[in-house]
Parts: C-alpha cells; structure tokens; sequence
C-alpha cells in the first residue's frame, strides 16, 4: 500500500510541477502578445501564424514542392526573426526589466504620482507654446503602442523645459510628433504615414491636426495639438476632437483618460463637440446653397 502511495504521490508531484510550468509559459506568451500589441511586431506575429499553417497544411496534403520550399525557408527562421524584431525584442527586455511591468502582471495598482506630475509638466509646455504660437503635436500612448523606432529614440522623464526644448522652432527635433508612455517621452521627430481624411474636420485645421487626429482614429491614444497660427490647444481620442482647450480643462482631461475611469463622460462630451462641428457644417452648406440658387 505505501508503495501505492508514493507512486501517487510522485505522479501528483509531476503534475504540479507540469501545471505550473505550463501555466508560466501561458502567462510569458501572453504578456508578449499584450506588448506586442498594436504594433509592426503583432502583424508579423500573425504572419507567422499563417506561414505555420501553410507549412504543415502543405505537408497534410502532400503538397510537396511546395513544402519543401517552406521547410528551407524555416533554415533561416531564427535569423530573419532576430533581425525583424530586433527593435521590439530590446523594449520587450527593457519593459520586463521594469517594476511596472511585474506590478501589472501581478494585479499590483501602478502609482499614478509620476503619471499626474507628467501631465502637469505636459499642461505647463503645451500652456507656454500655446501663448508662444509654437507649434506641437503630443502624442500620449495608452494600449496601444504607437513608438516603433521611426522617430528619435529619448527615453527621458517627461518635463516642460525639454516639451518646449524640442518644439522650438529651428529644433532639430521640432517638425514632427512626441510621443509619451506613461510618463518619460520615448520618441522625438515621429511622421505618422497616414492623416486623418475626415471630412468634418474645419479648414482651419491643417496637417498636424490631421496627423493627431488620424492616430487617434486607428490607436487607442490621446493627441495634444497646439496651433502655430492661432495658438489653440486641440485634444483629440478615438477620432473626436474638442478644441480651444485651455490649461485646467486639458488637465482635467488628461487625469481621466490617464487615471480616471471616467472615460465614458469623456468621450460624450466629445462626441458632442463633434456633432456640434458637423451640424454647423451642414447648415453652413444650406446657407451657401440657398444662396446660389438666389443669386
């Protein structure tokens, strides 16, 4: 009987130690699936995926020329893998290396002190380069990751004199978007390739409202536009914008999309904002059409 017991209690043992190694591979490929996440990297991942399937789908149905010119495809597999991920494999390391990411994983709340001074070093700049006429985009990432390496890479705290450092005209720096996670700036000089081609948005509004726009439109972000030529403050989430924004309402903002949960009341009062825009548009329309048909 006590051998009976000590076999059972081995084979219980071994499935323990199974369970719990399979449980820490589920939990590593998945917190890689979630960094990877809205960017370059998760496409490729899914064109893994299929190339897999094509590959053994090929060997089932004994295609086999083709077969064997993906089975040689696979001998340079690891190779090409470090090379085309090569920029998400060195954040994935420096993520897993950071508190944040294991206070994520384990349910442990984030401080939201270093995220509430970012916004105020972010409410200060886009202030002073509002009243300046200075330019800027601000891109603040949420999910999504946004920062691929197109841009120049900072990994710098998030500050006001260096906001305003980068948008000053003649910058190196300054002709293009920043981009924020949490609260350091990762990149500098990012040109998103694809502008907003909504219709509703006013003339006034020119290619950077329209880049800041348009990300928001295909990423879950926040998008800071300041004005050059009116020194306007615009905020821009999932492609609806309110603009002449002034600095408490753009902090207020900012602490609910970023900390809050009250993203909900958020997005109404810009989806309001957005019907207002189109129903004056509308009925500028009208007016212009009555008046050609009375001319």
């Amino acid at each position: 009987m006590s051998d009976w017991l000590r076999i059972a209690e081995h084979i219980a043992a071994r499935w323990a130690i199974l369970a719990i190694d399979t449980l820490l591979v589920a939990f590593l490929i998945y917190r890689l699936l979630l960094l990877a996440k809205g960017t370059r990297a998760y496409q490729v991942l899914i064109g893994l995926l299929v190339f897999v399937l094509a590959l053994y789908l090929s060997d089932a149905l004994g295609l086999e020329t083709i077969h064997w010119l993906l089975d040689r495809m696979t001998t340079l597999g690891p190779v090409a893998l470090v090379i085309l991920f090569f920029p998400e494999l060195r954040r994935v390391l420096e993520t897993i290396g950071r508190v944040e990411f294991w206070r994520s994983s384990l349910g442990v709340g984030a401080d939201a002190a270093p995220i509430q001074r970012a916004i105020n070093e972010v409410v200060s700049a886009v202030q002073q380069m509002a009243r300046d006429r200075i330019g800027a985009l601000i891109v603040w990432e949420r999910k999504d990751r946004i920062a691929e390496g197109n841009g120049v890479e900072l990994q710098a705290e998030a500050t006001s004199p260096l906001l305003r450092t980068i948008f000053y005209p003649g910058s190196p720096l300054h002709d293009g978007a920043v981009i924020l996670r949490g609260a350091e700036i990762v990149e500098a000089a990012v040109y998103f390739p694809e502008i907003s081609q909504n219709p509703d948005i006013p003339s006034t509004m020119h290619t950077r409202h329209r880049a800041g726009i348009g990300v928001t439109e295909t990423s879950d972000c926040i998008a800071i536009i300041v004005s050059e030529e009116t020194g306007q403050i615009t905020v821009a989430v999932d492609g609806a914008w309110t603009q002449n924004v002034d600095a408490d309402h753009l902090r207020r903002l900012l602490s609910d999309l970023l900390t809050g949960e009250s993203r909900p009341r958020i997005l109404e009062r810009m989806g309001a904002t957005l019907s207002s825009v189109r129903r004056n548009r509308t009925e500028r329309r009208t007016k212009e059409r009555t008046e050609e048909r009375t001319a």
